[in-house]
Order: structure tokens, then sequence, then C-alpha cells
């Protein structure tokens, strides 16, 4: 198996001025997952009107995942897919709370402002018995303990998937340096043996930052993806170009490509 995954946190459309607008960035978003031809993207902050503006320029690719609010009027965390290569066989949504399957909610204990959430789902891969399973999230910028909390909740939905059967991801906006305590709850080891890795491990830390507010100049190494261990990572970039002349987002995506030998 051979899988190419992008994170991306393509920027909720505010609006912003000149070229940082959406209805400039979007071109040049489409234009970046054209050249790369990812199997899955997970991005973060997308709005319902986003989301559909990325449809109407990417026809192979569907999504699945609704939006933190459970209005469909709040920021998603879409996870697309490329129809060619893969079919989504199951999905769903939960919120980062006491309450996850209650949409919307927010344990006040926690300390975040605004509902977290992770949308996640299985696919199919063409010509291959073994599954995909990825989750993507967005973990809160306010609240250390929101993150902590966050992160253990997930890393606790991902170990139910039979690892017999499926290769895990997790595809997110972490808001936290990669030596952070949610971090390195996301990557140790669980009990059914399922243990992530950190895309970006290995790599100099001046390398993975990558919010950069639209300046061009990355200062938080606060995006990657996490891969199941059992997979060998190929490759990795944190593209940090101008696409059609201009920033496609605040964050730079990053780009990994995965085997399994």
């Amino acid at each position: 198996m051979n899988i190419k995954i992008i994170t991306f946190n393509i920027r909720y459309d505010k609006p912003d001025p000149d070229n940082q607008d959406w209805r400039i960035r979007r071109d040049a978003i489409a234009a970046l997952i054209q050249e790369y031809r990812p199997d899955i993207i997970g991005t973060q902050e997308g709005k319902a009107h986003q989301i559909l503006d990325l449809h109407r320029r990417l026809p192979n690719y569907q999504s699945i995942g609704g939006d933190r609010t459970g209005t469909g009027t709040g920021e998603y965390c879409a996870i697309f897919y490329n129809k060619d290569r893969l079919i989504s066989l199951d999905s769903g949504d939960f919120f980062l709370s006491d309450t996850p399957d209650i949409a919307g909610s927010i344990t006040p204990e926690w300390g975040n402002p605004v509902p977290r959430m992770a949308s996640w789902a299985v696919f199919g891969v063409a010509q291959d018995t073994k599954t995909i399973t990825c989750f993507n999230t967005h973990l809160d910028y306010n609240s250390a303990l929101a993150r902590e909390l966050g992160a253990t909740l997930i890393r606790d939905r991902m170990i139910h998937h039979n690892r017999d059967h499926t290769y895990l991801f997790l595809t997110g906006d972490f808001n936290a340096e990669p030596d952070s305590l949610p971090r390195e709850i996301l990557s140790e080891s669980s009990a059914n043996y399922i243990t992530l890795q950190d895309a970006l491990a290995g790599v100099e830390l001046e390398k993975q930052r990558s919010i950069h507010r639209f300046t061009g100049e990355a200062f938080a190494a606060v995006d990657t993806i996490y891969y199941d261990s059992r997979l060998r990572r190929d490759t990795v970039t944190v593209d940090d170009r101008k696409w059609q002349g201009v920033l496609p987002s605040d964050h730079f995506p990053i780009i990994a490509n995965f085997v399994d030998d």
C-alpha cells in the first residue's frame, strides 16, 4: 500500500483583506491539491461554503464530516478523499467534551471557549485488502487542559478500531508543539499495541514550523500527521511556497507519503 496524505488548516473565511481573502486563496488551495494529488486531505477551519468551493474545483474528491456546532454553520474538520482510489465505508464525528456524542457540546471545566471536535472515516483502498482509518481534529488554542483531554479522547477512540484490518492516521492542527503533553499523549503506546508516530519526527524543528499568519515566516510547529507505526514514512514536506502568487493559508500544509513494506 502507498498512501499520500495532507493536513491543512485552510483558514476560515473571516473575511481577510487583499490576497488573504478566501475568494483569492481558494484557487491557490485547489492548485496545490491538484499538484500533489493526495489520497486524503485532513482540513481544519473550513466553513460550509468553503468546503463547497473546494468541491467545485476538485471534482475527483468527496468529503465527510460535520461542523463543530452540529448546526452546519460552524467550522468543519472535513476529510477529503480521492474517490477514484478510495471508497468511504464508515464515518462519524465526536466532540471533545465529557459528552462526546452530543453535537456542539462543551465541558466548562475543560476551559475551551468554543466546541471542539474530531471527524473520522474508514476507507477501502482500490486493489488492497486492508482499510485506512483517518481521524482529523483541531485542538483548542486557549486551554492547555482542553488540548490534553481532547488528545486523550481522540487516542481512546482510535484504539477501538480493529488493528488487524486497518491502518490508522490522525491529521490535525494541534495548537501544541511537538514536545508538549498533548502531542506526547497521541504518540503513547496503547493497550492493543497501536503506536502512532509523528510524520515530522526527525525533521529539524525549525523546518517543522507551519503557522505563519500570512507572513510566510513560520514560528510554531502545530500541524502534523500521525501515522500507524506498522507503516513507513517515505517522504514528508512542509510546503511553504506561494501558489498562483499567493499564500494559500496562514498555515503551511504538511504532505507525507506512507508505504507498507
